[in-house]
């Protein structure tokens, strides 16, 4: 199945890439994301947790992370199992960073993302239906909320964000805003989520089928 996202993020280019050379931490900001050993010959020993219902679901593999610098651009490739389910994925997430400008005129930077991955196993069954975009939509806000506190945590206490990312879910939605939908973090936030912490897809799914049902219901008033 394949995925488009777009974070916006209220902090310059280079500043949003020396992050994102920061593998292992970028990996911290990814929900339920860990590595299980330091990055060796790029290398990634990867470990993702996910729970689903009363299942809690635990791949483990190796993944691959490759930066272009003059682009602006990289991707990150793996494969993990759980061997208690069975269940196997593989999958690549390109992304790429664009210098744009928040609605101040401010610096700000666009990173488009491309997610193309595979389940096949018991929870192969979890990966149908368009409900997966609406949690990928909600991932992704997740991970762009800690990569921002990150960013935060690094640029300082001088540095004032006034604007939340935001995401657009699909390359078909309207070109994405900044909008101030939640105030700042605190400061002394930890800059991502503890990695022992799964992702845990029952607080996602909900809110996604409660969207998907908006859209159904605004979609048959037409």
């Amino acid at each position: 199945m394949e995925l488009q996202q777009t974070i916006l993020l209220p902090f310059a280019r280079d500043a949003v890439w020396r992050c994102f050379r920061d593998t292992e931490g970028v990996i911290a900001c990814l929900p339920g994301a860990s590595l299980s050993a330091p990055p060796r010959d790029g290398r990634l020993p990867l470990t993702m947790t996910v729970k689903l219902g009363p299942i809690v679901a635990v791949f483990a593999g190796d993944g691959e992370m490759r930066l272009d610098d003059a682009d602006y651009r990289g991707a990150v490739t793996g494969t993990g199992a759980d061997r208690k389910s069975g269940s196997r994925v593989k999958g690549e997430a390109a992304f790429s960073l664009h210098d744009v400008a928040d609605a101040t005129g401010g610096p700000a930077t666009r990173v488009d993302i491309a997610v193309d991955y595979a389940i096949a196993g018991s929870l192969a069954q979890f990966s149908r239906g368009g409900i997966v975009r609406e949690l990928a939509a909600r991932l992704t806000e997740a991970f762009a909320a800690n990569l921002r506190r990150k960013l935060e945590a690094e640029a300082g206490p001088a540095v004032t964000v006034a604007a939340a990312p935001t995401v657009a879910a699909f390359a078909a939605a309207e070109p994405p805003a900044f909008v101030d939908t939640a105030p700042a973090p605190s400061r002394q936030a930890p800059a991502s989520a503890p990695a022992s912490a799964p992702l845990d897809l029952n607080a996602l799914f909900w809110p996604a089928l409660w969207a998907r049902l908006r859209q159904w219901l605004s979609f048959g008033r037409r």
